[in-house]
C-alpha cells in the first residue's frame, strides 16, 4: 500500500508541475521561476491527497496474497489511460491548431510542442489514474478493508 500511494503522490505531484509550468508560462507570457509552480504543485497536490486518504483510508490498499493480479490490472489501466490521454491531448491539440486559428509563422512550432505535449504529459498522470482504475475496478475479495476497520470508530468500554 505504502509504494502504490508513493507511486500515486509523485505521479499526481508530477502532473500538477507541468501543468501549472505550461499555465503559468501562458499566464505569465514568459518563463516564471521554477519555484512558483513547483510551490503551487506542492500546496494543491498536498491538499488532493490528504482529502482523498482521509475521504478514504483503505484507498489502494489490497488484500494479502493479491498483489501480483491488482499490479497486472495496474499496468492494464496505466497503458489504457496514456493512450487515452496521449489521443485526447493530441486531439485538442489538432482542434486548437485547426487552420485560421494561429498564425502561419508560429504553426511549425505550435504543432511541435502541442505533439511533445500529447506524449509527454499522459506519462506523468497515467501512473495515478491506471493506480486508481485498477483499484475502483478491483472485485471486493481484492481490496483491503484493513484501514478502514482500523479507521472505525470503537466501541466504548465500560469504565470500571
Amino acid at each position: 500500500m505504502a509504494i502504490a500511494r508513493g507511486i500515486f503522490v509523485v505521479s499526481l505531484l508530477a502532473t500538477q508541475f507541468w501543468v501549472f509550468g505550461f499555465a503559468l508560462e501562458r499566464i505569465a507570457g514568459t518563463e516564471p521561476p521554477l519555484v512558483s509552480y513547483a510551490f503551487a504543485a506542492l500546496v494543491v497536490t498536498s491538499l488532493i491527497v490528504a482529502a482523498l486518504f482521509r475521504a478514504f483510508p483503505s484507498f489502494l490498499a489490497v488484500a494479502p496474497g493479491t498483489a501480483g493480479r491488482f499490479f497486472r490490472s495496474v499496468v492494464a489501466w496505466t497503458v489504457a489511460s496514456y493512450l487515452a490521454g496521449a489521443l485526447v491531448v493530441g486531439l485538442s491539440a489538432y482542434w486548437l491548431l485547426a487552420p485560421g486559428s494561429a498564425p502561419d509563422v508560429h504553426r511549425g512550432e505550435a504543432a511541435l510542442a502541442a505533439y511533445i505535449l500529447a506524449f509527454w504529459l499522459p506519462l506523468w498522470f497515467s501512473p495515478a489514474a491506471g493506480l486508481s482504475l485498477a483499484w475502483w475496478q478491483a472485485p471486493d475479495n481484492m481490496r483491503s478493508n484493513l484501514a478502514v476497520k482500523r479507521d472505525a470508530p470503537q466501541a466504548a468500554r465500560p469504565l470500571p
